[in-house]
């Protein structure tokens, strides 16, 4: 089913700040792996060499992990902000435990000498969440897999083009607000968006209401998608068929927050998937 996704602005900013997805839903699709275009649906990956996208709610398997390959007399990992996350440690493999949202560093010493520092990132829970609720068919769909000990597992480096550009569209929000210095642009509380930044910039963005109307449809409580966003809050209470659109959601909320996606809608402030009715005749167009 298509469904409506969040309000438009376009009588405040004009037609060049809103994002049109056509043929978008927040449904589970099948994924069948590999890499390119596939049915139509895109699929990329990127370098991820020396960076880590770990989430607050749980992670897919390995992608928490920090794997050394070579041969070295002695390996040990140096923990650069023990506030945001623990180690364990096993061997060749530090498995980071995220505490709270940030941007770390893991710095691997090998034979004695330090080696370049892996970047840590751990993103807003709230932003996963709202990945899931709003545009899990696309993350699942779009996501690169491999086949692990468990059955299909999302690639490090997986990239979900639609999941980027919703992304995008909150970055693009709080930028606007940090640039104006009003939160309600969005209807955010000015209190709760100043509160514990840059998380609490997130947080606020994604759950702003104005008691009636919410800025985007899944936080909504009688919203069909409300406890698909809920369950998000941790990896173990999301359904099996949506763990996939899960991590995805988690890579792409870390490239967002840490600023490694840059903004691929030209400016958006909000996106809309067209009815069925209108859908066709942008097909037809």
């Amino acid at each position: 089913m298509i469904r409506r996704f969040a309000l438009l602005f376009s009588l405040v900013f004009g037609l060049s700040s809103f994002l049109f997805f056509a043929g978008c839903d927040g449904l589970g699709g099948s994924n069948s792996g590999g890499s390119g275009d596939d049915g139509g649906v895109t699929r990329r990956e990127k370098d991820v060499s020396g960076k880590l996208a770990v989430a607050l709610g749980g992670s897919g398997p390995g992608l928490d992990e920090i794997v050394l390959d070579g041969t070295f007399t002695t390996i040990s990992f140096e923990n650069n902000d023990p506030d945001l996350f623990d180690l364990e440690v096993d061997g060749r493999t530090a498995r980071v435990v995220p505490l709270q949202s940030g941007i770390g560093y893991v710095t691997p010493v090998l034979n004695g000498h330090e080696t370049e520092p892996v970047e840590i990132t751990i993103p807003p829970q709230r932003l996963i969440q709202i990945l899931l609720g709003e545009a899990r068919g696309q993350l699942d769909r779009e996501a690169t897999t491999e086949t692990g000990d468990d059955g299909d597992e999302v690639t490090p480096g997986s990239v979900s083009v639609t999941g980027d550009a919703v992304a995008a569209v909150i970055r693009n929000r709080i930028d606007l607000i940090n640039d104006e210095g009003s939160p309600s642009l969005f209807l955010a509380d000015a209190g709760d968006y100043g509160s514990d930044p840059p998380l609490s910039y997130y947080d606020a963005v994604i759950e702003a209401s104005n008691g009636s109307i919410y800025q985007f449809s899944p936080v909504e409580p009688g919203d069909p998608s409300h406890a698909v966003y809920l369950a998000a809050e941790a990896r173990e209470d999301v359904d099996s068929g949506l763990l996939i659109a899960y991590d995805q959601a988690a890579l792409t909320a870390a490239s967002i927050f840490n600023g490694d996606t840059e903004d691929p809608t030209g400016g958006a402030f909000a996106f809309y998937s067209p009815t069925e009715e209108q859908n066709e005749r942008i097909q037809e167009a």
